[in-house]
């Protein structure tokens, strides 16, 4: 498996609802990637927290959210649904500006659509220790 920068990784549409899915920031933070996301022209923004783990991307995105997980984690993390790749720099500019340590950060593909949130944090933060290693990771289901 190979890595690529999530701002380098063009990709078809997934799922129709072009948003960005914010996970584990408090309000402050969520007001400041607000204004960013806004000036980067993403206007549909999800907030969810480790609560709503259980929850597969898929159904976030149809709106469907649950938050009964009681695997709780703190890691925060912005996922991108169909925005394009110019969207995705812009914005990620943009949090480097307001100075907002970046978190993990994803794109929805075909294979973390059907993963519950849970899943997809962990893989994240897998690849992050692997990238910081200089090794590769093999993502589980």
């Amino acid at each position: 498996m190979t890595f690529k920068k999530i701002n380098e990784n063009e990709q078809n549409s997934i799922h129709d609802r072009s948003c960005i899915i914010l996970v584990n920031f408090n309000n402050k933070e969520v007001a400041a990637i607000k204004t960013v996301s806004s000036f980067a022209g993403i206007k549909d923004r999800i907030v969810l927290t480790s609560k709503n783990g259980n929850t597969k991307i898929k159904d976030i995105l149809d709106g469907n959210i649950s938050d009964d997980n009681e695997n709780t984690w703190s890691e925060k993390a912005i996922i991108f649904n169909n925005i394009p790749t110019n969207r995705v720099s812009g914005f990620l500019d943009g949090l480097k500006k307001m100075k907002i340590r970046r978190p993990l950060t994803a794109m929805v593909t075909e294979v973390s659509i059907d993963w519950k949130l849970d899943t997809l944090i962990y893989n994240l933060k897998e690849e992050r220790k692997s990238i910081a290693k200089g090794q590769v990771v093999d993502h589980s289901k």
